[in-house]
């Protein structure tokens, strides 16, 4: 969204695109905020799959904006934001939200793990190949574990 409100910045779509990429923007740093303030928990994982190869179906997914040309007319940002609208759903829809291109270009990876029969989205830093001891993770929301430097 904060492409299309840079690719829009001339026209009146501009505020639109760029309420939602503010939205964003505040999600991200309220989970960074969980994650920084929250309480972690030992977690023993049973078994780890890295999820790095679900990420290049996203990236086209990020590059859209960048195709859109918001200076055509009314009609094509319509489709463009609805294309959006509906990519953003099916990210959502299947669980495939977590699995985020930003993450990897902060230097965070995205696996599939299980600890105690439950599955969890597990977002971390460090080298899970590595893990031979339970690991200090933050929980956000029911199914997302984020790994806790310190």
């Amino acid at each position: 969204m904060g492409l299309l409100a840079f690719r829009s910045r001339h026209s009146s779509w501009t505020w639109l695109f760029a309420y939602v990429a503010a939205i964003g923007l505040l999600v991200l740093v309220a989970g960074a905020v969980m994650v920084r303030q929250g309480n972690p928990e030992p977690f023993e994982f049973d078994d780890i799959d890295d999820l790095s190869g679900e990420v290049l179906g996203h990236v086209g997914a990020y590059l859209l904006p960048v195709f859109i040309n918001t200076s055509a007319g009314t009609e094509e940002v319509i489709i463009g934001a609805f294309v959006v609208a509906m990519i953003v759903h099916i990210h959502v829809a299947t669980g495939r939200v977590f699995v985020n291109p930003l993450l990897y270009l902060l230097g965070y990876r995205v696996y599939s793990a299980s600890s105690g029969g439950a599955m969890f989205y597990l977002v971390a830093r460090s080298d899970v190949s590595r893990w031979d001891s339970p690991r200090r993770c933050v929980r956000l929301g029911a199914s997302v574990l984020v790994e806790r430097h310190r």
